[in-house]
């Protein structure tokens, strides 16, 4: 079932590279455009098959039924103005990034026909080397249109998102960054942190808790700088709460207050049972 017969990929890594590859997979597509700012990388996709062409320009847009923006959320924000002006009006805008006020805000001012799309499916790895067709299968992506986008386009996302085996949930922007501020961007400001506090001598002893907790801490530096700053505000509420939990805990360790520290443990361990795995 073909949807769409040209496709621009803007950033051809892990997440644009295996949406590229997913789209090919399952015929959702005619031809797969690239755009990067390194031959290197668009030669990895291309041998790869995540797209079809690969271009340093961001001009070759202009033929594009869609486009998929896949750049860390703050090179998203920058470039939408000048895209604005290469595409064609009907063009489709969607974008991968992991906050979306912002990006929201700005496709609205350049009034594109866009879907802010996240999709809850990355890893610690990035590059198009480690892009895999089956990424998003029994993944959850959040759908985020701009306030004038054509209700057809969106449509036509979700069920694209569907069709690489995805499940889709409608929200708002500023619920969707108030939310993955606690699940998504906390715990990796709270990874770096705590593999941060630890001393270098002390890190030949990890052994799986350490290694499983921090594993987040290894993501990209650059998207993450860009996602804690593009979503500053609930961000740092959210690590409000944290110290104010962290603080209970201490307060309860300094006391040595045993049934207090088990009652703790116990109901997060609840909260933690109670997600899917």
């Amino acid at each position: 079932m073909i949807l769409f017969d040209t496709v621009a990929i803007v950033g051809v890594g892990l997440i644009g590279g295996s949406l590229g590859l997913a789209m090919k997979h399952h015929g959702l597509v005619k031809k797969i455009i690239g755009i990067g700012h390194r031959r290197e990388s668009l030669a990895v996709a291309l041998e790869k098959g995540a797209i079809d062409e690969g271009y340093l320009e961001l001009d070759k847009l202009m033929d594009a039924d869609v486009v998929i923006l896949a750049t860390p959320v703050n090179e998203i924000k920058m470039s939408i103005p000048r895209i604005a002006k290469i595409i064609r009006k009907e063009c489709i805008v969607i974008d991968v990034g992991s906050t979306k006020a912002e990006i929201v805000k700005a496709a609205e001012k350049c009034r594109l026909n866009f879907v802010g799309c996240h999709p809850l499916a990355g890893m610690e790895k990035r590059g198009v080397e480690n892009a895999r067709s089956a990424l998003f299968e029994n993944s959850l992506c959040l759908l985020i249109a701009a306030k004038k986008t054509r209700k057809e386009a969106v449509a036509k996302v979700k069920t694209l998102w569907e069709a690489v085996g995805a499940h889709t949930k409608t929200m708002d922007a500023r619920s969707h960054d108030r939310v993955l501020a606690f699940v998504s961007h906390l715990p990796h400001a709270v990874a770096f942190c705590l593999i941060d506090c630890i001393k270098p001598g002390y890190l030949g002893f990890a052994a799986s808790g350490l290694k499983d907790t921090t594993r987040i801490s290894m993501s990209d530096p650059v998207v993450w700088k860009d996602i804690f700053l593009t979503n500053r505000a609930e961000l740092l509420k959210a690590i409000k709460d944290f110290k104010r939990s962290l603080g209970r805990l201490e307060s309860f360790v300094n006391a040595r207050q045993s049934k207090q520290i088990a009652a703790y443990l116990t109901k997060s361990r609840k909260k933690r049972n109670a997600i899917a795995c």
